[in-house]
């Protein structure tokens, strides 16, 4: 690929991305986004309400960071760009597999703050069942949500954008614990942080933006990522 775009779950990066995206269509006439095949779909040929739709179907966090602007992005393209290739390269049925995860996740925090009482074999396999990996296409020019495809890919892209901060959240590391490339011994120290990002700063913010930036500003995980040896930059 000739461009890689890191775009972090946030809502803070998404005017970025759609104020660059126009850029990169009129240069490389190809695009690739981590969205759901049938959403892009629907954006294109139906009412966009429809697409919307489809989006709060998988909560609010997705119809957050993509729905209020996709739609009429994706019809904005065809008019100014109309030989362009979108590709969208996820699907809606991994996304909700993530969603149950999301909730899975929800019942382990609460099951620890009734016992304080962690059972470490319940997360992990919860993470090895749960968690599906995705290809990214190969593209010119593909824009990426996730940190691991991101530092997994980086390096067979020719440039690469940072729309935000590049950090692992709490999750990342679980995934990579799970595909065991990420040691086991760090287990007990990720479902800590997993359950304070989600069960704290998740759950006490105003968006994704403000728990992200919290996690940014706590020093103990950021030595923790700084520990294990993964690339950040804050």
């Amino acid at each position: 690929m000739d461009l890689i775009i890191y775009s972090p779950r946030i809502e803070a990066s998404m005017p970025m991305l759609r104020n660059i995206l126009m850029i990169v269509i009129k240069r490389y006439k190809s695009l690739s986004l981590p969205l759901p095949r049938e959403f892009c779909r629907l954006a294109v040929l139906n009412p966009p309400r429809e697409a919307i739709e489809l989006l709060m179907r998988l909560g609010n966090s997705f119809m957050r960071l993509w729905g209020g602007w996709v739609p009429e992005f994706l019809r904005e393209v065809m008019i100014v760009e109309p030989s362009a290739m979108i590709d969208c390269y996820d699907s809606i049925d991994r996304l909700r597999m993530s969603v149950d995860l999301g909730v899975s996740i929800a019942r382990l925090i609460i099951k620890y703050r009734l016992s304080g009482r962690v059972d470490y074999d319940e997360w992990l396999g919860l993470f090895k069942e749960g968690v599906t990996s995705l290809v990214l296409p190969d593209g010119p020019v593909v824009v990426v949500d996730d940190y691991i495809q991101f530092i997994k890919n980086a390096t067979k892209s020719n440039n690469s954008i940072l729309l935000g901060p590049l950090m692992p959240m709490p999750i990342d590391l679980m995934v990579l614990i799970s595909r065991g490339e990420l040691g086991i011994n760090y287990l007990s120290g990720v479902v800590n942080y997993v359950i304070t990002y989600i069960g704290d700063y998740v759950v006490t913010s105003r968006d994704l933006t403000e728990a992200f930036i919290r996690l940014i500003n706590d020093r103990g995980y950021i030595s923790f990522i700084k520990s294990i040896g993964l690339p950040i930059i804050t």
